[in-house]
């Protein structure tokens, strides 16, 4: 999730409200939008009782007790600065030698990837929002920055980043809400059941494809 005038914004905090809409809970239900490593810690201790946008990964978040049906599919894209990478490079291996960007603490680009940044033949430097690092890439200050195709062509289209390529699709991933093992009782169960069948609903009918087309609407 993003943030505008202050408030949670995008295409999950959309699909998350009209799922909200139409369940008994609407009334009960705030999100906000906040940095990834808070959003997470927040969840893990249960002062947060669903994580938004987060991937399956039981090894890396043992205290998730559920996964919400997918919001959406993610594709999650590799964006470089002109002339640094080929659309034929192999996904990371052949981004050896390169500097890339990363939201904090953001998983996104994958276990092999930091493999290698462990074995120091990627340089990872950090900075908080989606924004900085695209700006990161076309001002030359990092290389190239994975995220999800939708979320990062926004903000290049809006801001006008010129010289930002995409380059390739590192991978797909299903985007749903993380349920922490610390929110437990009849209201947790009851709120999971009703999310998961207010999201099929909305698939059904149409709501999330309106949804994701009024976000990438040019």
């Amino acid at each position: 999730m993003t943030k505008s005038d202050g408030e949670p914004a995008g295409i999950l905090t959309d699909i998350v409200r009209a799922a909200a809409a139409r369940m008994d809970t609407n009334d009960h239900l705030r999100l906000d939008a906040l940095p990834w490593p808070r959003a997470v810690k927040l969840t893990e201790v249960g002062r947060a009782q669903g994580l938004v946008g987060a991937y399956y990964q039981p090894e890396a978040r043992p205290w998730i007790q559920a996964y919400s049906e997918p919001l959406l599919i993610e594709q999650v894209g590799i964006y470089c600065r002109k002339g640094v990478a080929s659309p034929d490079w192999s996904y990371p291996t052949d981004y050896k030698g390169l500097i890339f960007g990363n939201n904090s603490s953001f998983e996104t680009p994958g276990h092999q990837f930091f493999t290698m940044v462990d074995a120091g033949d990627i340089t990872l430097e950090e900075a908080l929002t989606t924004e900085q690092n695209l700006m990161k890439v076309d001002l030359g200050r990092v290389d190239c920055y994975v995220q999800e195709r939708l979320v990062a062509e926004k903000v290049i289209r809006d801001s006008q980043l010129d010289n930002v390529d995409f380059i390739s699709i590192a991978s797909e991933e299903r985007s749903m809400v993380a349920y922490p093992k610390a929110w437990e009782g009849p209201g947790a169960k009851a709120f999971i059941k009703a999310f998961d069948a207010a999201i099929v609903e909305m698939k059904q009918d149409g709501t999330i494809e309106k949804i994701i087309a009024g976000h990438t609407a040019n």
